[in-house]
């Protein structure tokens, strides 16, 4: 018997294999960033089909199959990401993409998630500042990864989980700085 690995999660993408199978990337609070094959759910019938789009928040049910996971569940289903201006869901898309090009599997990792939560929430509902948000989101992503140097110009930055408008207003003033060592952390990673 295969133990069920239930938890929170968020969708950040996903591509049809073959003809009716989804290979869906999620992150979730208990397992980190999950790869897992979501059988028939591109049929209509398939209970799975409508949790699964890119930017759905839910609670998602796994099993580790032969050498991959396996989602057997979607319920609380939220899409409050999704109904987002196409600017700010662009942003939300490109964080995603980097999600998935900086985690390197399944592992528990609450505290990123959190982070990660919040700063979408943040996104989806900020239309001034929204560099500033995303910036800063991004910061706090390396942050948790380890990629980003302990500097104390970056304490304000990324000690907090809050995404105040006070820290998007010094963020901004201090764009340039931090655009310029998340590059270089970027570059650091070699991915």
């Amino acid at each position: 018997m295969h133990d069920k690995h239930i938890t929170e999660g968020i969708v950040l993408s996903k591509r049809g294999v073959g003809e009716a199978n989804t290979l869906v990337f999620i992150l979730t609070r208990d397992l980190g960033l999950v790869r897992a094959k979501a059988t028939s759910s591109r049929r209509e019938v398939s209970k799975l089909r409508y949790g699964l789009e890119a930017l759905s928040c839910g609670r998602y049910t796994f099993v580790r199959g032969k050498g991959q996971w396996l989602l057997t569940g979607v319920d609380e289903v939220s899409r409050e990401f999704l109904n987002t201006m196409p600017a700010q869901a662009k942003r939300l898309g490109q964080v995603s993409k980097l999600l998935e090009r900086l985690v390197l599997g399944a592992e528990h990792a609450p505290e990123l998630y959190k982070t990660v939560r919040g700063g979408f929430e943040s996104l989806a509902h900020t239309e001034h500042n929204a560099d500033s948000v995303e910036c800063v989101l991004v910061l706090r992503i390396l942050a948790h990864l380890g990629y980003l140097p302990e500097l104390p110009a970056l304490r304000p930055f990324v000690e907090d989980d809050g995404f105040t408008p006070e820290l998007a207003l010094q963020a901004a003033a201090s764009r340039r700085l931090l655009i310029k060592l998340i590059n270089e952390s970027l570059q650091a990673t070699g991915l």
